[in-house]
Order: structure tokens, then C-alpha cells, then sequence
């Protein structure tokens, strides 16, 4: 047990210290005025939260001007950056003080708020991390999982340079929505379904794109309230699990909405804030399916934004509805977590004002079903990640990026050549951790470590072209919409895949 705990520590140790390394690299908008990016942004809602009353947190006024990065996240973002914002005025009332705080870039700060990423990792994302991998391998009807596959599992999930870029380098608190998932994931293949209902209602709380996991919770936890059959519940009881979970939902949602439900208005400024139509379609260079097919059709210029957020909303339910359905009439939990990496993948590529960061609400799933099919999992969470390049480049991130995702891949060589030392079993995991192609592993495994190998090959010669070539004087973003094209196409091949594999092969 000893032994078992001091593996886990050291493995979570090497998660935070990855994290800590990135933190000391730039950022969205560093010395860039007049917005200063993502840093600032969040550096200024912790101003706005401390110094204006909640009713005027959402709303433009002379002392909060939305165009200038306006609050635009749900209500436990908000309160989140009031309690940082306290603890910025003990360290330093001039962090946030209001007006005169913009664009504040002193060192004492950036540490402070770098520190308040990493607290947020140590204290909520990364022992999700740990239980959620727990709890795919003791509460999913997996094979029996060897000790050796656990800890490479483990590895991958603490290393995963995605999350750690955008959160630690480019600055977000997307471990505070993604952690309160997976804690939610973890509760209900814990079989807690009121306290996965809780945690996930935090989740949605805290950022609008939670809403890409929420349909598996609603399909999974309504099959688990049905009357009879599996669940071998009776009607009062039945209806009294679904009443207790409403409940549960509901009062969670009126709570932190509070101070905006006294007034309609109030009300409604927030979820205009929340959900902008105005924004567009995507974000920059995005790998989801309107961006990459832009060139052949202009979806941006020919559609107005309007219709287009219908057509959005249409093409997205309609891609992700097989999937809810199918967990709906067999609610096992690999088809939870198979489920999950539909619908987020669904919505990511076909859903309205997409940004390139979402695709980090795609990976975590992935990354908990990572030991039910290796090959394509990692091969996904490592296209994820070269998915952002181009934000990464712009933040001055690049080689982070490369120092990152060359220890995410050679972790598995490296662990293969440790744990195969003087062993004979468990082989056919080792070889496939490591992409070995090997007369051992089935045809159809070899098929996709050749084609992962082709895919890596694309991926450097894009990275050495855009260096090496400078792009015609009409076309400036050859390179980084190149790069998200070729990996928005992974990602309708890896929906398709996974559908597949939902619908038809479990």
C-alpha cells in the first residue's frame, strides 16, 4: 500500500511540476495592449467583482465597460474571481484596483495569479484526475487492468500537455469546470447519483461549455431513475430518485443564481452575456467542421449569424442524439464515458461560436477511456493538443509545446522499456502503450499505430513548412489554417470512429 501511495504522489508530483514549468513561460496578451488577452481578462473580473455591486457584475456601466473584456461566463466563474480578487487585495490592493489596475503586469502579480491556476490544479483537477483513472478501472467492467497499464495510464492523464498549455501557459481556469466534471464522472461510476448531479450543476456553473457533457448526464441519470428492470426500482421510488435529483439541479442553479433573479432584466443581461450570439461562428482558426470546410463554402460572410445559430443548433443535436439515445436504452458506464466523447466531439464540431480551447472538453473524456482503446485515445489527445498551435504560437508558447508533447510521447517508450524489464506478461499492453508494431498485437491495432505514424509525419512537415515557408501575400494564414483543417479532419474521422464504436461494436 505503501509502495502503491508513493507511485501515485510521485506521478502527481510530476503533473503539478509540468504545470509549474509552463507557468513561467508567457501568456495570452502578455505586453499587448489594449486588451492584453486572456490574462487580463481574468485579472479584471477579479477587479469588477471586488469593487462593483453583483447586480452590475454583467451589466455596462460607466465603472464595468463590456467591450472591455466584459464578464461573460456563468455566476460560479464570477464568484470565484470575487474570491480571488479578496485575496489579491490582501497581497495588493493595487491588483485590482478599479480602473487604474488595467494591464498590470508586474511580477508580484503574475506569480500571484499564476499560483492561483496551480492551487486550483493540486486542490481540484488533478485528484479528479487520480480518482476518475481509479474509477474507470475498478467500476467499468474492463479486463483486469495490470498494475504497470494503471500507472502509464496515470502518467499520460497527469501529462497531458493540452490542458496544462492552455491553463498554465495561455491562462484559464478550465481545471475548475473539467476537474468538476470528472469528479462527477466519478461519482456516478461510483453509483452517487445525486452528488454526480450536484457536481455537475457546479460544472455547468462555472463555464457555459459544460453543456457539451450534459446530455450523457441527463440520458444516463433518466435510464437510472426508470421503474423496474435493472434498476429494480418500483414506481414511488423511481419517481422519487428523479424528484430528488430535479431538486438537487434546480435549487443548485437558484442559489448560485440568486443575485440575478430578483429582476428579470438582471436575469437576462447574464445569459446574454453567457450565450453572445453577436461573436460569430468560430474563433480564429478552429478544427471543427464550419472552419474547415470555410474555403470551399463561406459560412461566416453567406449565412447570416442568426440563421446560422439555428443550422448550429440543428446539425449538433442531430449529431449527438444517436449517442444520448443508445446510453439511454443500455446505461452501462463504458457507454457513459463512450457517450461523453460523442456528444462533447459532436459539439465541437458542429456547434455555434466555438473556440480552439474546447476541444479540451473532448480530451477529458478521452482521457478516462483511455485503457479500454489506447491506440486512438492517445493518438486523439495528441492531435488535441497540435489542434492549437496556431493559439499557442501567438501566446509565444510554441516551445512549451514542443517540450510538452515530446515528453507526453516518449513517457511511453520510456515506461515500456522500465516495466518490460525481466517481464513476460502483459506484453500486448506494453506494445501498444509504446506504438510497437509487433506480430503479437491484432492486425487492427498495428493498422492504427501505422496510421498514428502517418499522422505524426503530416503533423512535422506541417510544423517545418510554416517555418521554412513563407506563405503567398493573399493567403497569411496558409499555415495555421492548414493545421486546423488537418486536424478538424482527425477529429470527423475520430467522431465517426467512436460512434461506431458506441453504436455498433459494444
Amino acid at each position: 500500500m505503501n509502495r502503491k501511495w508513493a507511485i501515485v504522489v510521485c506521478i502527481v508530483g510530476l503533473g503539478a511540476f509540468l504545470r509549474a514549468t509552463v507557468s513561467l513561460h508567457a501568456y495570452s496578451g502578455a505586453d499587448k495592449p489594449p486588451m492584453f488577452g486572456d490574462f487580463e481578462a481574468q485579472r479584471h473580473w477579479q477587479e469588477i467583482t471586488v469593487n462593483l455591486p453583483t447586480r452590475d457584475w454583467y451589466r455596462n456601466t460607466t465603472d464595468n465597460d463590456l467591450l472591455y473584456w466584459g464578464l461573460d461566463y456563468p455566476p460560479l466563474t464570477a464568484y470565484h474571481s470575487w474570491m480571488c480578487g479578496k485575496v489579491a487585495q490582501l497581497v495588493d490592493p493595487g491588483f485590482v484596483a478599479l480602473h487604474t489596475s488595467r494591464g498590470i503586469s508586474s511580477a508580484a502579480h503574475k506569480l500571484f495569479m499564476r499560483l492561483t491556476v496551480l492551487l486550483a490544479d493540486i486542490l481540484i483537477y488533478l485528484p479528479a484526475v487520480y480518482w476518475g483513472c481509479s474509477a474507470v478501472w475498478k467500476r467499468t467492467h474492463i479486463d483486469i487492468v495490470p498494475a504497470s497499464w494503471k500507472v502509464l495510464h496515470l502518467i499520460l492523464a497527469m501529462s497531458f500537455p493540452g490542458q496544462i498549455l492552455i491553463d498554465n501557459g495561455h491562462f484559464q481556469y478550465n481545471n475548475i469546470s473539467l476537474g468538476l466534471t470528472i469528479w462527477a464522472t466519478v461519482c456516478l461510476l461510483h453509483d452517487r447519483l445525486f452528488l454526480a448531479s450536484f457536481l455537475f450543476t457546479l460544472a455547468l456553473n462555472y463555464k457555459q461549455m459544460s453543456l457539451y457533457h450534459a446530455l450523457p448526464f441527463f440520458f444516463y441519470l433518466l435510464a437510472k431513475c426508470l421503474p423496474g428492470g435493472r434498476n429494480k426500482l418500483s414506481i414511488s421510488d423511481a419517481l422519487g430518485r428523479l424528484l430528488r435529483i430535479g431538486v438537487i439541479v434546480i435549487v443548485t442553479f437558484a442559489l448560485l443564481w440568486l443575485p440575478w433573479l430578483r429582476d428579470v432584466d438582471d436575469m437576462k443581461q447574464v445569459l446574454v452575456r453567457v450565450f453572445p450570439i453577436n461573436r460569430g461562428l468560430f474563433e480564429d482558426k478552429v478544427a471543427n467542421f464550419w472552419c474547415t470546410f470555410n474555403t470551399i463554402f463561406k459560412f461566416k460572410d453567406a449565412i447570416p449569424k442568426e440563421k446560422m445559430a439555428l443550422y448550429c443548433l440543428s446539425t449538433t443535436l442531430i449529431s449527438v442524439f444517436p449517442s444520448g439515445i443508445n446510453l439511454f436504452f443500455r446505461p452501462t458506464k463504458e457507454n457513459f464515458l463512450l457517450s461523453l466523447i460523442n456528444t462533447s466531439l459532436g459539439f465541437f464540431l458542429f456547434s455555434f461560436q466555438v473556440h480552439e480551447k474546447s476541444i479540451l472538453l473532448a480530451a477529458i473524456p478521452i482521457l478516462l477511456y483511455f485503457p479500454f482503446d489506447p491506440i486512438t485515445c492517445l493518438w486523439l489527445l495528441e492531435i488535441a493538443t497540435f489542434s492549437m498551435v496556431p493559439l499557442l504560437q501567438k501566446d509565444g508558447l510554441f516551445t512549451a509545446f514542443l517540450a510538452l508533447q515530446g515528453i507526453f510521447l516518449l513517457s511511453i517508450r520510456l515506461y515500456h522499456l522500465m516495466a518490460s524489464k525481466g517481464r513476460k506478461d502483459s506484453m500486448d499492453f506494453l506494445l501498444l502503450g509504446c506504438f510497437v508494431v509487433s506480430k503479437t498485437v491484432r492486425w487492427q491495432d498495428n493498422l492504427k499505430i501505422w496510421a498514428f505514424y502517418l499522422s505524426l509525419t503530416g503533423q512535422v512537415a506541417l510544423l517545418i513548412g510554416q517555418e521554412l515557408i513563407t506563405p503567398p501575400e493573399n493567403l497569411p494564414y496558409l499555415f495555421p489554417y492548414l493545421i486546423s483543417a488537418f486536424s478538424g479532419l482527425h477529429f470527423i474521422a475520430f467522431f465517426l470512429y467512436f460512434n461506431v464504436r458506441q453504436l455498433f461494436l459494444l
